[in-house]
């Protein structure tokens, strides 16, 4: 007969339920828990008992090891008094620039250490970029009717900082998650790259939790829309908003998510911006995240629109002096336009 083996339960969990050395019940904010399970009742999602002990046993936040109940690393990170104290490298660090380099005279701010639970950090982190991007207003296609325009999509934001936390490597005790805003763009840096079986290729339907128990915590509290559709969501919300897709890179050492915003002339040009089509918004987005686009790069961005009518988009802007054409033939690129034109509305 055939020796199969055995099967160890605790071998199949990931590591955020595992028991942490030396820690008690006595490190959890009980407080944190019962505000959790409220805020998880309200929104119709809690999984589990409604009993803050109870809880936090069955989801293997407070794990018995031979007889003495220890925190795990997901209970210490959600619901610890100071998981720093225990795992330093478990916070994030703002970086923000006025220009498109990370460079020592261009600081505007620098926030090392954000620390405290992840409820914590989330709401540091994307207070911070909310109030520090660019938002305006402008007027919908065909009426008077003012609209909101924000240089960021809300929703990108909250999903990568949910990803950034939930997905990484908290054994990793080198490096603390990044967020890092520039002129043009934002980068969320997670350490210990992407887990077993997931590439960059297969990223979008792969589903893979390194952190099963804070992710679900976090889908709890209403962080998480659908687990597993995070990176899809942002995918799908940049390509509606007509924004450049989100470009992902994995080190091995850390995984990075760079997203770029809305061109800033939008919010400050003026009268001009208000006649362009949503084609040529996308355009201005594109070139805004890569400069030098042939007509078949930005072609490719539009496979349900005709070819005369790119033609006609790009004309337009660049009659309207937004972007340049440089080159001819098949050398031909765009880029921005290096200044401005001049703004009607002032005249």
């Amino acid at each position: 007969m055939q020796d199969r083996g055995v099967i160890n339960p605790d071998a199949l969990r990931g590591i955020d339920s595992q028991p942490v050395i030396g820690t008690s019940i006595d490190m959890l904010d009980m407080r944190l828990v019962e505000a959790h399970l409220q805020r998880a009742t309200d929104n119709g999602r809690l999984i589990g008992p409604s009993d803050p002990l109870d809880y936090l046993r069955y989801n293997r936040c407070l794990v018995d090891l031979d007889g003495q109940d220890m925190a795990s690393l997901a209970g210490l990170m959600c619901f610890g008094h100071s998981p720093q104290q225990l795992f330093r490298q478990a916070v994030i660090d703002i970086g923000h620039w006025r220009g498109t380099e990370p460079l020592s005279f261009e600081v505007v701010h620098l926030e090392k250490n954000i620390g405290g639970s992840l409820f914590d950090q989330l709401a540091r982190v994307e207070s911070y970029l909310w109030t520090n991007i660019h938002h305006g207003m402008t007027l919908a296609k065909g009426s008077f009717q003012r609209t909101e325009v924000h240089e960021y999509p809300r929703a990108v934001l909250r999903e990568l900082c949910v990803n950034m936390i939930a997905h990484r490597d908290y054994t990793n005790f080198r490096s603390a998650a990044r967020v890092h805003l520039f002129r043009n763009r934002i980068e969320w840096t997670s350490p210990g790259g992407l887990p077993p079986g997931v590439t960059i290729a297969n990223i979008l339907s792969e589903q893979v939790a390194r952190n099963p128990i804070i992710l679900n915590i976090l889908f709890e509290a209403g962080f998480v829309e659908a687990i597993g559709q995070g990176l899809n969501t942002v995918v799908h919300v940049l390509g509606r908003e007509g924004m450049a897709k989100p470009i992902f890179v994995d080190s091995g050492a850390s995984f990075v998510v760079t997203v770029f915003g809305r061109p800033l002339d939008l919010f400050y040009g003026g009268a001009i911006y208000q006649n362009l089509n949503e084609s040529q918004y996308k355009i201005l987005s594109l070139l805004h995240a890569r400069s030098g686009l042939t007509p078949r790069d930005i072609a490719a961005q539009f496979p349900d629109r005709a070819k005369r009518s790119i033609q006609r988009d790009l004309s337009g802007l660049v009659e309207s002096r937004l972007i340049e054409a440089v080159g001819e033939g098949r050398a031909l690129r765009y880029d921005l336009a290096s200044s401005l034109p001049p703004d009607e509305s002032d005249a």
